[in-house]
């Protein structure tokens, strides 16, 4: 198989994948918790861009997995994670979608983000890419941004979405404690470094790409 290089497009539809994810739950985080049908609106409005977006990367990432373009390790390095990103996103689309509890994808997420931060971590360690420390900043922040989904959903789950009800014999709401400010503002802030890695990403290497293509 000869290299094929998609790094531009991909790198293209993690900042997007950032924008629209921080768009959507800034005005969810807006709108407040008492305003349940305007913040369900927002999160069906997102979730279909996002949606749209994990279909591609789940399709760009297997197509990687399966026909290899990349020399060597790097089909791991970077269709690996797009493979989980993919299913990130189309099973937060689903819950959505379907009225699903949305913590299941968080816990998906959870356990994928350490992988793509290890990923990073072992890959700035090898010396891979010739802008190993850009990567290794994109992936570690994807990665964290992954992780901090999970209490992001659980706090869809149990303050906006009513579908995980874990209040006095499961007949009421458990009172909100401020940590979830913080949690969700960290998330917010996460997905930002997230998508400036990307750019940056972009702006070291795909130039080079464009001037020696394959």
């Amino acid at each position: 198989m000869s290299f094929i290089d998609n790094l531009g497009i991909e790198l293209d539809a993690l900042i997007l994948v950032t924008a629209v994810l921080f768009y959507t739950a800034i005005w969810s985080w807006y709108l407040g918790r008492e305003n349940r049908a305007a913040v369900e609106g927002q999160l069906r409005g997102g979730s279909w861009m996002l949606g749209a977006l994990g279909g591609f990367l789940l399709l760009l990432g297997l197509w990687g997995e399966f026909t290899w373009p990349l020399p060597a390790a790097y089909n791991m390095l970077f269709y690996d994670p797009t493979v989980l990103i993919g299913l990130v996103l189309l099973g937060f689309f689903g819950a959505i979608r379907f009225g699903l509890p949305t913590h299941y994808v968080g816990v998906f997420a959870f356990v994928s983000g350490w992988g793509v931060i290890y990923y990073g971590l072992r890959a700035y360690q090898l010396g891979l890419t010739t802008e190993p420390f850009d990567m290794m900043g994109m992936f570690v922040a994807f990665g964290s941004m992954a992780v901090l989904a999970l209490p992001v959903t659980l706090y869809l789950d149990l303050y906006v979405l009513n579908r995980l009800n874990l209040g006095s014999k499961g007949t009421s709401t458990p009172a909100y404690p401020m940590a979830w400010n913080l949690l969700i503002g960290l998330f917010l802030l996460v997905a930002v470094v997230a998508g400036v890695a990307s750019i940056l990403m972009g702006f070291n290497t795909v130039w080079s790409h464009l001037a020696s293509p394959p």
